[in-house]
Parts: structure tokens; sequence; C-alpha cells
């Protein structure tokens, strides 16, 4: 463990994720070490492998709080596709995470349960119906949350927070614009183009050389600077 945390201390690279044992080798609890990584590399996703019973549960809730992202269980779901389905799911919730991050200075505290729906699943929460039934209310109930924070409509807000996990994965991964649109259920490339363009007044690429998340969070602040406008020229795409 010494060794591993040595090496993401001198590494200047990104590093994806990472798989640690939930006990040491002298079977002390790794939960220090786990709120290190996580506060060194905020971008990390951490997966801890352990054993699954409930003699177990009060490690996994502490290493939870922690900051782990997954847990793969011995015998469960450490082989195959199930295993491939535990690193995706680490990857979206450190994405999430951090994208939250960033937003939550911005976004009024009453929205930020709207903000963590948006982040938790894109590629399922699509439009406002979508995000209203992950939250059990009716959409209008989105509406008057909005309202009564004089913030910006469901819609574009839930737009706001996919772009922002679009810049996100631009500034943290190798993935193409293309793969990004698939993974996130956006009609095409071209519209996730069109979208960027449209709310952040940049093209892609200029997304990815100047930060990814940090230029969608500025283009929001700025759009925040401004009236908002009744005739809804910002729309969910």
């Amino acid at each position: 463990m010494t060794a591993l945390l040595d090496v993401l201390k001198r590494s200047v690279q990104q590093v994806d994720t990472v798989i640690l044992p939930a006990r040491d080798v002298d079977g002390s609890s790794i939960e220090r070490q786990i709120r290190e990584i996580a506060t060194q590399r905020p971008n990390t996703a951490i997966i801890v492998y352990c054993r699954a019973g409930s003699q177990y549960s009060a490690d996994i809730r502490a290493l939870t709080s922690a900051g782990a992202h997954q847990f793969v269980f011995a015998g469960i779901d450490d082989d195959g596709s199930a295993f491939a389905e535990v690193l995706q799911s680490a990857r979206r919730h450190c994405a999430a995470d951090s994208v939250m991050r960033q937003l939550a200075p911005i976004v009024p505290a009453s929205l930020h349960p709207i903000v963590e729906a948006a982040l938790a699943d894109p590629a399922e929460r699509t439009t406002i119906i979508q995000l209203a039934n992950a939250q059990g209310v009716h959409r209008k109930t989105l509406f008057n949350w909005c309202e009564r924070a004089r913030f910006l409509t469901p819609g574009e807000l839930l737009t706001w927070c996919r772009l922002a996990l679009v810049g996100h994965y631009l500034d943290t991964t190798g993935c193409t614009l293309e793969t990004i649109a698939i993974e996130m259920s956006f009609a095409s490339d071209t519209a996730l183009r069109n979208a960027i363009k449209r709310y952040t007044r940049m093209r892609a690429t200029d997304l990815r050389a100047r930060g990814g998340v940090t230029s969608v969070v500025d283009a929001l602040r700025k759009r925040m600077d401004r009236p908002r406008r009744a005739s809804g020229e910002l729309h969910l795409v």
C-alpha cells in the first residue's frame, strides 16, 4: 500500500482507476489510504475488492465514506461482464462526484438533488420526465423547485449538468466525442457538438484544450450573469 501511494504521488499522469483490497497486509483497514487517494486524485475511480457478508458491512460503510466509489465482491462480480460493469459504474460515480463538487457552488442547495440525479445516470436521464421519475415526483414539481430557487428551468439545468460531464470526460479521458455521445445517449455526436457550441460558445476541441468541465462551469457562470429569457432560448438537447 505504501508503494502504491508513493507511485500515485510521484506520477504526473492521469490515473483512471485503482483497485484496492479492503485491508492492508497487516489486516488494518485502508480507510486512511482511500481518503488520501481521493484527496490527491479526485478524478481517479477507487474500487475496493472485498468479501460479501453482513459481518463486513461496517467496513464497507467506512470505506464508502472515505471515498470508495464501488466494491468488487469475491466470487460474485469479480469476473467477466460483471467486473466490467463495476469498473464502468465506478468511473461514472467518480465523474459524478467530481462534477458535483464544481457545480455545487453555483447551483442553489435546494436544487442539488436534481443535479445529483442528473449526474448519477446520464444515459438514462435525458429528459425532464425521466429526471422527475428518478426522484419520484411529477415534472411540474421540478419546475416549481427551480422557480422557487429563482434559477434556470429544469430542462436547461439538466443540459448544463450533462455538458459538464462531457467536459469532464474530454478533460480526463482519451475518449472521442463520438464515444461520449453514445455513452451518454445524445442523439448523435453532431447533436452534442451543437449543444456544446450553443451553451459554451466553444467547439469540442476547444473545450478539451481549456480544461473541459472547468470551461463548462465558467460558461454556466456567465449564463447566470445574464437575465433569464422567457422565450426559452436554451433548451434540452
